[in-house]
């Protein structure tokens, strides 16, 4: 899936491409994705008009115009991809979109998890009105992080996928930052202390920039807009690492199932 680098590399892709541009037409060949898509009601908010910014927030895309946004969520397997026309049309392809540049782009998702919904300008959307704070921002303090998590047995490794605790982090950079940090993915998120938080939380951060400066982390599904992937997976510590050597101490990266995700981790380094 997906997580922030990757839709923020998206974002950054897109930027020169549709900002200050006329959305001039949208052609929807499939609506069944995670939710069923408002064709009318895009149709009715979007076509015509100027996208004044391309934002993200979490793992959310937001293609931004005078009343409200369209909100893109990539899923499992969405892609945005530039294409020179509207045709030829994808087998999983959900719609074009034409600019007034003539840009095209094209959103392809073959397994249908990914979404495309409006949200108001004044009252936003349920998907993204609850939202936890942005782990590249200021927001996302050591303090607050350690005051959301106080008093909680869940494990620091979902406590960080918990998007209603921090919004766009993923398997991915859950694992790797928690390697980098050395603290073991088990471990109570209620019970790290500050200094913790605080190592964790730079370590985080490092991670993200790290990889959105590599474009990404192509593992199955994600590519940039023009195609290309990202290489940030040529970094990886320890993620998809199971039984090859710890970088750090040479002992054998371990793997265990939670939430029904593989979490990777070295039982030597991670306490």
């Amino acid at each position: 899936m997906p997580e922030l680098p990757e839709v923020e590399t998206l974002k950054n892709a897109l930027l020169p491409l549709i900002k200050n541009q006329v959305l001039e037409e949208m052609i929807f060949h499939r609506a069944d994705l995670r939710f069923p898509i408002p064709i009318g009601l895009l149709d009715q908010k979007m076509t015509g008009q100027r996208v004044a910014d391309v934002a993200r927030k979490g793992k959310y895309l937001l293609w931004e115009v005078a009343e409200g946004a369209m909100v893109l969520h990539l899923g499992m397997s969405g892609r945005v991809v530039q294409r020179p026309s509207p045709q030829p049309v994808e087998k999983h392809c959900h719609a074009v979109f034409k600019f007034s540049s003539n840009v095209f782009l094209h959103f392809i998702d073959p397994r249908r998890f990914g979404c495309i919904v409006w949200a108001p300008r004044e009252s936003g959307h349920p998907l993204l009105n609850h939202l936890g704070p942005d782990p590249l921002t200021a927001d996302a303090s050591p303090e607050r992080m350690k005051q959301f998590a106080q008093n909680r047995k869940t494990s620091i490794k979902a406590f960080l996928m918990d998007a209603h605790q921090l919004a766009g982090v993923g398997n991915i950079y859950a694992c790797e930052s928690l390697f980098r940090s050395g603290i073991h993915p088990l471990r109570q998120a209620g019970r790290l202390s500050l200094k913790r938080w605080g190592k964790l939380m730079t370590e985080l951060k490092t991670v993200l920039q790290e990889s959105i400066k590599a474009g990404g982390s192509t593992l199955r599904d994600f590519y940039g807009a023009d195609g290309s992937p990202g290489y940030y997976s040529t970094r990886f510590t320890v993620y998809g690492r199971e039984h090859q050597p710890c970088m750090n101490c040479q002992e054998s990266i371990s793997r265990l199932v939670q939430t029904g995700r593989s979490t990777f981790y070295c039982k030597h380094c991670q306490k």
